[in-house]
């Protein structure tokens, strides 16, 4: 039968890969992961697999290293390769590329077992829903398939997939979805954009059923080492009449902590939100912030979210106990520097345990980056592979005060943590950016990273350290 090997540079478990795997494995397919970087460290891997495809589940940002892999894998070797995931799915003309055989857009679980069966059959895959190349010099996108209606339709995801990782990574947090698709309209996100892309093709947001999502978690605390769950929904529990039948259910029936994504006008709107969370074993919690300046973040941004409620929802957090990050960018399309600084003082004010900070990155087929070229933030020739494969690094819009936008993001978390520092942030950013900020920067987010995801201190500080020379090596 087929055999799909997926390659990936990233050291991370990523959930859709593994809801592919146990696609295939449901039906009798043979699916393996091999974690590197170059064709040397992939070659014994696919010597012995022998796969029919190499594959690719890609970001913006890691699009490059998997374009050339992919490349040299199919000159030296003659294995064909199909992408996916974000990138390949927001930016089709990625399969102009001469590297790139097929790309997969959307959900792929049904397209990539059809493309197998047919493979098996001896039949062209040209016809398959969901899938783009190239054919006689013309890209061809074939349509999206209908979503399914009810997401445990699909097997649990393949948790063996990632065993490459044993002994790299800090494997006691393990991601779950409760759910598929988002219902908000964040312009700076990529749900926005797949909701439009799957528009009349099935219902976008679908919950699952609160027994399936037990039972998977038995699954993994009963068969891995799992510690905290990580319930990585683009907003946990949005929903509260699911939200508030699952926790007593989870707290009895699994009874592990948790972690998780929420709004923070949802923890705002309802004064039990917090402590039910706290109640059902939740250690901490995530919500965006993105700017201190309510009108940018709700008129260029979308978020339809208010100074008020992000500071009502942190006070019923810390009353409950629940400590939080928050999420912030500077960088931003009309943004000022005060505008950043302003972003600063906010979560000075909410007093955020975990503050977490990124610059802008234009990503391809958000509306956010259309907005940035259409206003002339971004030259309309930008090409994506000029994308960092960090948001951390540096911006590639035309802003005044761009460069002291960079080094505030560098101390951002440090003035958040201990704001006595922060009237001498004030003044390092108007130095030039070097390897010293970058350097105190990976630190300090190390230190708040460890804390707020509950990982090992030295399986993440060995991650952290081959991670980091990657990102010093392209300064």
């Amino acid at each position: 039968m087929a055999k799909l090997l997926f390659l990936q540079n990233l050291e991370y478990e990523f959930l859709g890969p593994m809801y592919i795997s146990a696609m295939l494995r449901k039906h009798g397919y043979e699916c393996k992961l091999r974690i590197g970087n170059t064709l040397e460290d992939f070659a014994p891997a696919i010597e012995e697999f022998r796969p029919d495809m190499a594959a690719f589940s890609i970001m913006s940002g890691s699009h490059s290293w998997a374009l050339e892999t992919a490349g040299e894998i199919k000159r030296e070797l003659g294995i064909p390769n199909i992408f996916g995931g974000a990138h390949p799915t927001f930016f089709p003309d990625f399969a102009k590329a001469g590297e790139v055989d097929y790309l997969v857009r959307g959900e792929g679980e049904e397209t990539t077992l059809e493309i197998l069966n047919r493979l098996d059959a001896g039949q062209p895959i040209d016809a398959i829903p969901n899938l783009c190349f190239r054919k006689n010099g013309k890209l061809v996108q074939n349509p999206l398939r209908n979503l399914r209606s009810d997401p445990d339709d699909y097997p649990f995801p393949d948790r063996h997939l990632y065993d490459d990782l044993n002994g790299r990574l800090d494997r006691q947090v393990r991601n779950v979805i409760t759910s598929r698709g988002c219902p908000f309209h964040c312009s700076f996100c990529f749900e926005d954009a797949l909701r439009e892309l799957y528009q009349g093709k099935g219902k976008y947001v679908r919950i699952r059923r609160i027994e399936k999502v037990i039972e998977e978690c038995r699954e993994l605390r009963d068969n891995t080492d799992v510690r905290v769950i990580y319930f990585a929904d683009d907003v946990f529990g949005m929903s509260k009449k699911w939200l508030y039948e699952f926790l007593p259910q989870y707290k009895k029936e699994i009874g592990l902590p948790f972690i998780c994504l929420v709004r923070a006008d949802l923890a705002a709107s309802d004064d039990e939100y917090a402590f039910r969370l706290a109640e059902g074993g939740c250690r901490s919690v995530f919500f965006g912030v993105e700017s201190g300046n309510e009108q940018l973040r709700n008129r260029v941004l979308k978020k339809q979210l208010t100074d008020a409620q992000i500071i009502r929802a942190a006070e019923l957090l810390h009353r409950a106990g629940i400590k939080f990050r928050t999420y912030n960018i500077v960088g931003l399309p009309e943004e000022t520097l005060e505008d950043a600084l302003s972003t600063v003082e906010l979560n000075i004010t909410i007093k955020s345990d975990y503050p977490w900070c990124s610059i802008f990155a234009p990503f391809p087929g958000t509306e956010l980056t259309d907005y940035a070229v259409k206003n002339g933030f971004l030259d309309d020739q930008f090409e994506y592979n000029a994308l960092s494969k960090s948001f951390f690094l540096n911006s590639h819009l035309n802003l005044p005060h761009i460069r002291e936008m960079e080094n505030l993001q560098k101390f951002f978390q440090t003035a958040v943590l201990w704001p006595r520092t922060f009237p001498l942030i004030r003044k390092l950013i108007f130095l030039k950016p070097n390897r010293l900020f970058l350097g105190w920067f990976g630190l300090i987010y190390f230190y708040v990273y460890i804390r707020s995801e509950h990982r090992s201190f030295w399986s993440t500080l060995k991650f952290a350290m081959r991670n980091f020379r990657h990102v010093l090596a392209k300064q």
